[in-house]
């Protein structure tokens, strides 16, 4: 979705936890548990272990969500997930069709409700999503590089509700797929005014208005992950440009192309090493909200924001004790106009560290905390399950 906002602030977080992430290449479960005694005890090392719940669930899971995501405060909810049940039987693992409804609130009275399904055809073949949102966010507008806003930011109240629909399609038995995505975003924009400011409150009531996007988004994706949740080795890449326009039912007629590359290598057998490049470039004007943003643990979401965003991170993990491990993670990233002021703009940066169990051994999840300082600082910490990525 290119107004990003709406992947921090709903449930869809919970559609990529449950679907994206389990596609692919995760095939070596299959055959490898002994379903008829439940157990969350992995007989191999007798740790605490989630492999056999995870892959032999059918039926209703209830899943709590945790937000601690800086921009709107911390936070929780829940979600219902129904586990349909595959009758026919593939050579290599395939996941489950999921279907879903969800809810949260946070601090800062942001809150927001979804219902989702997603679906995969044959054998990894075809795979959807399909999602309902309902978004009530207030975060802080620091402006597209302005220096009044970004030293006095002004809240920004977003009531909306909107579709999104994706398919990717797996090119003959290669590790590319062609997708499509489409998504209509309505919201009722409303701004908070500022103390001593009454000319700039004059302006910032004129931008309170009905806002609606819908757009498409053609993309080509490639992943060579040897797993989908906590990956090792391979690479997951995806190019795409989303297309806004007025015959669509959208305000604004604009594009954004985005290119993302994340990099999986191991170092030896107990370290591993990951590898992030996230950009993305706005071509013409669009609501001010969905302009691209840098993305980073220990940076608010919507912090720097500009037409065209650059982010570079790398992670790195060290197994010290059976499942445990520990990571340290460094990121740098810019927001900024055009090529020639991108000179003018500071470098946005973080560091970090955080400790890692493995959830799930045969589906090779870890889950566990970061803690991360922004720009020396912006503290933050984040509950992660399977990959920060």
């Amino acid at each position: 979705m290119k107004a990003r906002i709406i992947c921090i602030f709903t449930i869809v977080l919970v559609v990529n936890i449950f679907s994206g992430k389990i596609y692919g290449q995760t095939d070596t479960i299959a055959g490898k548990l002994d379903k008829k005694k439940f157990t969350l005890r992995d007989p191999e090392d007798n740790a605490v272990d989630l492999s056999l719940y995870l892959t032999d669930l059918k039926g209703v899971m209830p899943v709590p969500i945790i937000i601690t995501e800086p921009a709107v405060g911390y936070g929780g909810g829940a979600a219902l997930i129904y586990f349909h049940h595959r009758k026919k039987k593939y050579s290599s693992y395939v996941p489950p069709n999921l279907t879903g409804v969800a809810g949260f609130v946070t601090q800062n009275k942001t809150w927001g409700a979804a219902a989702f399904h997603t679906h995969v055809f044959g054998e990894n073949r075809v795979r959807t999503t399909t999602a309902l949102i309902l978004p009530k966010v207030r975060y802080d507008y620091y402006g597209n590089n302005s220096e009044l806003l970004s030293k006095h930011p002004v809240t920004v109240k977003l009531n909306s509700w909107g579709i999104f629909q994706q398919a990717q399609v797996r090119i003959s038995d290669s590790k590319f797929y062609a997708g499509l995505a489409y998504m209509y975003f309505k919201s009722n924009v409303s701004l908070d005014t500022i103390p001593g400011k009454p000319l700039l409150n004059l302006l910032l009531k004129r931008l309170n208005t009905n806002s609606v996007i819908s757009t498409v988004k053609p993309m080509v994706v490639y992943d060579s992950r040897n797993n989908n949740f906590t990956p090792t080795k391979g690479i997951n890449s995806e190019l795409s440009l989303s297309h806004s326009a007025k015959w669509l039912g959208s305000d604004d007629t604009y594009s954004t192309l985005k290119a993302d590359f994340y990099g999986y290598l191991p170092i030896s057998s107990k370290v591993f090493s990951g590898w992030r490049f996230d950009s993305s470039f706005m071509l013409g004007d669009g609501p001010f909200y969905a302009y691209p943003f840098v993305s980073l643990r220990g940076i608010p979401a919507m912090r720097y924001q500009s037409d065209n965003m650059l982010v570079l991170e790398t992670e790195w993990r060290y197994n010290f004790f059976r499942r445990w491990s520990v990571i340290g993670f460094s990121g740098v990233g810019k927001a900024f106009e055009n090529a020639k002021t991108f000179d003018e703009i500071d470098l946005t940066y973080t560091v970090g560290s955080g400790i890692r169990y493995k959830l799930a051994r045969l589906l090779g999840i870890h889950s566990g905390l970061d803690f991360a300082m922004g720009n020396g600082k912006d503290f933050a910490f984040y509950i992660v399950f399977g990959s920060s990525w």
